[in-house]
């Protein structure tokens, strides 16, 4: 196993591709004990429910009560508080034995959409608080059990708005933010993987039918992406096995449009999967 630069894995060489693999995620998910917030709705909504229903036992965070999602556990949690946070795994790790992978999903945006000349400090710090302080203050919380066990996964949902040139006129905060979790992700998978720890991001490359787009009339919103289009990437990363796939920035769009693609991981996945946790340096 080595540590790969973000959004390295197109095109990747190596092991051929990986027959079956699908089944086999299905298998390696089945069990998984995971954290997802900002589960009430959206995105992390979708990938909650898809976990469940792969046979995960989901514990469901988010500052809303999560009434239609069939986690296990659902906990109303502010997850930029460090106190709270850790309750809320505390609570979780007692339930489910252990936390086997984290989907930091949770996120707000500028709705307004300011232009950086006008944008409020205080929207600005809004913005980071719950996108990478949020994201930093539930990964640190899950992250030493994993550590100690040598395996685990740490996920996060970022954006094509957070790639180098990717941002766009009026979403500086949002795109920042994401930017931050990019790095945030790349420096943590350098720091974990002699420890047997995975940490991926994965990315949207549309527009998603999410609150934040409530704004958009009904014809509009029917436009847009729905936001089932993350699952079986994120439950990929959800099921890595330990040592294997770290380091990678995963993109939606070529994950379901790019020949071989998903394969390629699949197989860098399963190749690893015998080797001792660490491997090669990055």
């Amino acid at each position: 196993m080595s540590v790969r630069g973000p959004h390295r894995s197109r095109g990747a060489a190596g092991s051929p591709l990986a027959e079956g693999w699908r089944e086999r995620l299905a298998v390696r998910v089945a069990g998984k004990a995971v954290l997802v917030t900002g589960a009430a709705s959206g995105i992390g909504a979708a990938v909650a429910r898809h976990l469940a229903r792969s046979g995960a036992h989901v514990a469901a965070l988010d500052r809303k009560p999560c009434l239609d999602v069939p986690a296990k556990l659902c906990l109303t949690v502010d997850i930029a508080d460090p106190e709270a946070v850790a309750v809320a795994v505390a609570k979780a790790s007692r339930a489910f034995g252990t936390i086997d992978a984290v989907v930091n999903n949770a996120a707000v945006t500028d709705l307004d959409h300011h232009l950086v000349r006008d944008l409020p400090l205080e929207t600005w710090e809004a913005v980071f608080r719950v996108n990478v302080r949020g994201s930093l203050v539930v990964t640190k919380a899950v992250l030493p059990a994993m550590l100690r066990r040598r395996a685990g996964n740490v996920v996060f949902v970022t954006s094509s708005l957070g790639l180098p040139r990717g941002g766009v006129k009026g979403d500086a905060v949002y795109s920042a933010s994401k930017a931050a979790v990019e790095m945030l992700s790349w420096v943590l998978a350098q720091e974990s993987h002699e420890e047997g720890v995975n940490v991926n991001t994965v990315y949207p490359s549309v527009k998603v039918d999410t609150g934040f787009f409530a704004h958009l009339g009904a014809d509009e919103r029917a436009a847009l992406a729905r936001p089932t289009l993350l699952d079986e990437a994120a439950a990929f990363l959800v099921g890595l096995p330990p040592g294997t796939v770290t380091g990678e920035s995963v993109s939606q769009q070529a994950w379901d449009h790019e020949p071989g693609y998903a394969e390629r991981l699949a197989a860098r996945a399963e190749a690893g999967a015998g080797e001792p946790a660490g491997g090669s340096a990055p």
